[in-house]
């Protein structure tokens, strides 16, 4: 659990860089309760209704809907701290851009949820890999301190970046709704048949998770929008489809997650920083530091895969 309290936030909001070394630790713990609380939510909720990682995915589509619509409401700020997240594809009425609202939900879906708990369940042994983690006592504890850090988040970022925005009644309430359908989807999902189709080796699954993530929006436009929802489709379609073999293993998804993360060894060279007014050399410095966690994390969770192959019991004559 505590690793999910920590990959959660990494993944979410500091794996691309440009946050100041000596402020990540401080970063780290005030986005552990909101980022880590929902990736627990997510990953309690599906294992105990039973539906996998379907589930868990559109949980985790919920809550990017709620975080970007309801929580920090950066889905309708027309002035989100420097940023236009209104275009491009702007949908007027409702005032949100299409492109972004893809954007976010499937870093969410990514970056905030599925990542930390497939890495947290690679580190687990494998008999307590699909059951629930918290207890009666600790849901509704987890469930709080998400509440509470929503909250906080919201104000705070209503106060800074969000300029005083307060979304309209009608966009609260279509994301709401939104995220409603998901939920009700995620508890409704039930296992598939199994078949016996082939399955890659889980090299070729971290390179196809490497490929998709890093190359899924190219650019910001309509025409970069249409690519993101061709490969995520196809991603998803696909994965989908092996995932119904029984010669889909934890390891298989361990690989996929592991091709994303690497992702964040490259990323953070190739997008702007947060602060636009930070020096080359500063620069330079966090990327490294952010690319290099993302790098630690790989290696350290490959040496636990390879403990927990020790560890696990062989056959008799």
């Amino acid at each position: 659990m505590l690793g999910v309290l920590v990959a959660a936030p990494w993944f979410a909001e500091m794996a691309w860089g440009g946050i100041a070394v000596t402020e990540l630790p401080l970063v780290l713990v005030f986005l552990a309760p909101l980022y880590g609380s929902a990736a627990l939510l997510v990953r309690e909720v599906a294992r105990r209704a039973g539906g996998g990682w379907p589930s868990m995915l559109m949980l985790a589509a919920a809550f990017g809907v709620l975080q970007a619509g309801v929580v920090d409401q950066s889905l309708f700020n027309p002035s989100y701290g420097r940023f236009d997240f209104q275009h491009p594809v702007h949908v007027a009425g409702l005032d949100v851009s299409l492109y972004f609202l893809f954007a976010f939900v499937s870093g969410h879906v990514v970056a905030s949820i599925a990542t930390p708990i497939a890495l947290a369940e690679a580190w687990t042994r494998a008999p307590s890999r699909r059951r629930p983690w918290l207890g009666r006592r600790g849901l509704p504890v987890v469930a709080t301190v998400y509440v509470l850090a929503s909250v906080v988040n919201h104000l705070g970022v209503k106060d800074e970046e969000g300029h005083g925005f307060q979304a309209a009644p009608v966009q609260t309430f279509v994301a709401v709704v939104a995220a409603a359908l998901l939920v009700a989807g995620a508890l409704r999902w039930r296992r598939r048949d199994v078949t016996d189709v082939r399955v890659p080796s889980t090299v070729t699954v971290a390179a196809i998770g490497f490929a998709a993530y890093l190359l899924y929006l190219p650019g910001e436009s309509g025409a970069a929008l249409a690519v993101g929802v061709v490969v995520a489709t196809g991603v998803v379609a696909v994965v989908g489809r092996w995932s119904t073999s029984p010669r889909w293993t934890d390891a298989h998804v361990t690989a996929l997650v592991i091709g994303s993360v690497l992702v964040g060894v490259v990323m953070p060279f190739l997008v702007a920083p947060y602060d636009d007014a930070v020096t080359a050399g500063r620069e330079v410095v966090q990327d490294t530091a952010a690319a290099a966690v993302c790098l630690a994390g790989v290696a350290a969770t490959w040496w636990r895969l390879r403990v927990l192959a020790r560890r696990r019991p062989t056959s008799g004559p």
